[in-house]
């Protein structure tokens, strides 16, 4: 799911309306429904104040899993994350005996 779809979800399970949404945004309506429809990009600021106004975590609405960092990756991506920090502990070991 998308974040503005659960950004969406959320509000509408909570009963409250994008028009209250905007106002608490200091926003127009108009522009608060662009972000909904993922017309408009959320900006970390914007985020934040969302989170408040509908008492959830960014962790929540990013379906961040601190202790699984690659939730959401498919398999091809975290193959390469893992390759390229194997990798680049290589280079700093190597770059550590140079110094010896």
């Amino acid at each position: 799911m998308q974040l503005y779809e659960k950004i969406r979800s959320i509000r509408e399970d909570k009963d409250i309306k994008q028009k209250d949404m905007a106002t608490f945004l200091h926003m127009q309506a108009n522009t608060y429904n662009a972000y909904e429809k993922g017309k408009r990009t959320i900006t970390a600021d914007l985020l934040k104040n969302i989170c408040i106004f509908l008492n959830v975590s960014a962790d929540e609405l990013l379906e961040l899993d601190i202790k699984n960092p690659y939730n959401g990756l498919d398999l091809e991506n975290i193959k390469t994350i893992e390759k390229i920090k194997s990798g680049l502990l290589l280079l700093q070991n190597k770059s550590k005996m140079k110094h010896k």
